[in-house]
C-alpha cells in the first residue's frame, strides 16, 4: 500500500467520483479501495476531521493551508 495521508486518499476518491460525497461515503470508498489503513474504531470521524482541516471557509483556528475541499449542502464535500 502506497503511503498517503487521509486527505490525499480523500482527494483521490473525490477525483474519481466527480460528484459531492459525504464523509461516510468517502470513508467507505477509501476502505473499499484500500487507500488508507485506519487504526481507529471510528474511521469516519478521522476522515471528516482531515477534510474539515483542509476545507475552504472552515474554522480559521483549525484550518490548514492549502485547502483542498469545499463543503456543500447536506454535509457533502467536493474538491476546490
Amino acid at each position: 500500500m502506497e503511503k498517503r495521508t487521509i486527505a490525499e486518499a480523500a482527494i483521490e476518491v473525490l477525483k474519481e467520483s466527480k460528484q459531492p460525497m459525504t464523509a461516510a461515503e468517502i470513508t467507505q470508498a477509501i476502505l473499499d479501495k484500500g487507500l488508507y489503513s485506519f487504526n481507529t474504531k471510528d474511521p469516519r470521524a478521522m476522515v471528516r476531521g482531515a477534510i474539515e482541516r483542509r476545507c475552504e471557509g472552515g474554522n480559521p483556528k483549525t484550518t490548514i493551508t492549502p485547502t483542498y475541499f469545499e463543503k456543500q449542502s447536506e454535509s457533502k464535500y467536493v474538491l476546490k
